[in-house]
């Protein structure tokens, strides 16, 4: 797997990641690989739209990963405040997964925030995503928090990390 910072060239194909079914026995590793770009932004993730502006001028990171030629991973932090950041978007495309190539994005990710100066990420998944709870807890991620909402059917999992 290439893994390198984003570039401009790669926004509809991260909108598009940003958008397959993802969350457990949903997740359908016969979907399209590579992933077909999508033209706009989805609009349940406003970070996405200005990727450059959103992660990486204000201090921080956002990283895709090919597989052969196709984008198959993605993922990026951003400052929070001190020396905190939080991750954002962790994707890995269910074709590839259980290939290590989430934890090395992670990896890479914890890496760039110790380099520019963070002690700290955080960040959160769903509770009706098993398989995301166990992978952050397998990185050294601590559980530290949970939220339900009656309009939410899962329970929002909150995680800290000290780099």
């Amino acid at each position: 797997m290439e893994l390198r910072r984003f570039e401009p060239a790669d926004a509809g194909h991260v909108w598009a990641l940003s958008r397959i079914s993802n969350i457990g026995h949903t997740a359908d590793p016969s979907a399209p690989l590579p992933v077909p770009p999508l033209p706009e932004p989805p609009a349940e993730f406003p970070g996405l739209a200005d990727i450059d502006e959103s992660f990486i001028a204000p201090g921080g990171e956002f990283l895709v990963g090919h597989v052969d030629v196709a984008l198959a991973a993605m993922g990026g932090m951003w400052p929070t405040g001190g020396a905190r950041a939080e991750v954002k978007h962790v994707r890995i495309h269910p074709a590839v997964r259980r290939r290590g190539i989430g934890r090395r994005l992670m990896g890479a990710l914890e890496e760039t925030a110790s380099a520019l100066g963070f002690h700290e990420l955080h960040l959160d998944t769903a509770s009706n995503q098993p398989e995301a709870l166990a992978f952050y807890l397998a990185l050294g991620y601590e559980e530290v928090g949970r939220e339900s909402r009656p309009a939410w059917t899962w329970t929002n999992v909150y995680f800290t990390k000290r780099l």
